[in-house]
């Protein structure tokens, strides 16, 4: 009966076709009309917004959805009771333990500081299956093995594991020499991973030979995807799933796109040109934890490429990140993905480093080489950007990564 229920979801995502963006936007607002009518019945949270039209709804984010889990969530399931039992198939790496009844649980990583929980049906992990495999899999003529680098397991990516679709775990909780071997072993044909975990694979194995490549949960800078593809020789997608839902991947014209034919997006504009935005989500599928304009730190820059569904161009880092620098009349605010293009320039090395911003006027550069290019390049962009003053850079060592953690290649430790 799974393999039944993710293979209509597969049927439906991948022949879905939209003849136009209205006819997109058309679908999507009945879409959103029905699922707002069923949350509004169903969560004691909206249950005063029956009727009402989406911009009407309150802005959520991970601190107001935490606070109101219990009140927001459609099953009657009390957060505290979930954290403890996440928590406790984190601590013992037993994830069968994450689950009550058909539903799921899980924790997000916290890197904004504070921890997110996450709940999904089983039909809703099944409509996950189904949509991931429809917008990823090359095809399913062929048999696909399917390696997850992952901070944590989860029902959610157990959902299938037979047939002509296996999937190997491996958790990077546990040192590299005790999963690198059985992972050669499995020899995935697609790698999934964050971009710190798919590095590391890239230095430190020459027997994996996948035929895609997808990076998640981490930025992908230009320079990162250069030593991937180097390593690798085949394509290099990325996928942009948090606990908030599958948002956007690499489609089957290689080009980053929103996934709106579930979820819809509001952009919340960060700088006047309107080229970069933090994206406020509805996802439309989402029952059992309703996402109603939910809106992430996360930065976004627009793409321009022609289609259907809206293009990114990049996927920035968070919004506490960006660096913060003094400008004649105003501070200016610098973007990641401008950081990470610089650098990508400034040496044709391939580069591991971090950029700091310690106070107003001091920077620090992690790096395993090339530090005086980075810092003219950085100086240059700075200029270029608006920033006056002089600015003082300390010169480190590269970054020692945790693959517990997530990579940021840019961080703000001063405004924070």
């Amino acid at each position: 009966m799974e393999t039944l229920g993710i293979l209509r979801h597969f049927l439906a995502t991948r022949w879905r076709h939209f003849p136009s963006r209205p006819a997109l936007e058309d679908w999507q607002q009945k879409q959103l009309k029905r699922h707002l009518n069923w949350v509004c019945r169903h969560s004691p949270l909206y249950r005063d917004f029956l009727g009402k039209p989406l911009d009407e709804f309150p802005l959520m984010n991970k601190a107001t959805m935490m606070a109101q889990f219990d009140q927001l969530n459609t099953r009657g399931l009390r957060r505290d009771e979930l954290f403890d039992l996440a928590l406790n198939a984190e601590k013992t790496r037993d994830f069968s333990r994450s689950n009550i009844a058909d539903v799921t649980v899980g924790l997000s990583s916290g890197t904004s500081g504070q921890r997110g929980l996450f709940i999904v049906s089983r039909a809703e992990r099944l409509e996950w299956a189904g949509t991931i495999f429809a917008k990823l899999l090359p095809t399913l003529r062929q048999p696909q093995r399917i390696a997850l680098l992952l901070r944590a397991d989860s029902s959610l990516y157990q959902t299938v594991h037979r047939g002509r679709i296996q999937f190997h775990y491996v958790d990077l909780s546990q040192p590299p020499e005790q999963w690198l071997e059985s992972l050669e072993r499995f020899q995935p044909t697609i790698l999934v991973g964050s971009a710190q975990a798919l590095q590391w694979c890239a230095r430190n194995s020459e027997r994996l030979a996948p035929n895609l490549v997808v990076s998640g949960a981490e930025v992908l800078t230009p320079t990162d995807r250069a030593l991937l593809q180097q390593r690798f020789n085949c394509p290099i997608n990325e996928i942009y799933q948090c606990t908030e839902g599958f948002l956007a991947c690499t489609q089957r014209d290689g080009v980053l796109r929103w996934n709106e034919d579930a979820v819809h997006i509001e952009p919340k504009w960060l700088n006047a040109a309107h080229t970069h935005f933090s994206p406020i989500i509805t996802d439309f599928r989402r029952r059992t934890q309703p996402i109603i304009r939910y809106q992430l730190d996360d930065v976004i820059e627009v793409g321009n490429m022609p289609g259907v569904f809206q293009s990114i161009g990049n996927i920035g880092g968070r919004c506490g990140d960006l660096l913060q620098l003094p400008g004649a009349d105003i501070t200016v605010t610098i973007m990641s993905d401008l950081i990470y293009r610089a650098i990508a320039l400034a040496s044709a090395e391939t580069l591991d480093y971090r950029i700091s911003q310690l106070s107003a006027h001091r920077l620090r550069i992690e790096s395993n080489a090339q530090h005086s290019a980075i810092e003219q390049a950085l100086t240059t962009l700075f200029r270029q950007q608006g920033a006056l003053g002089s600015l003082e850079f300390e010169h480190a060592p590269a970054p020692v990564w945790q693959a517990t953690q997530k990579q940021r290649r840019v961080v703000n430790a001063w405004t924070s």
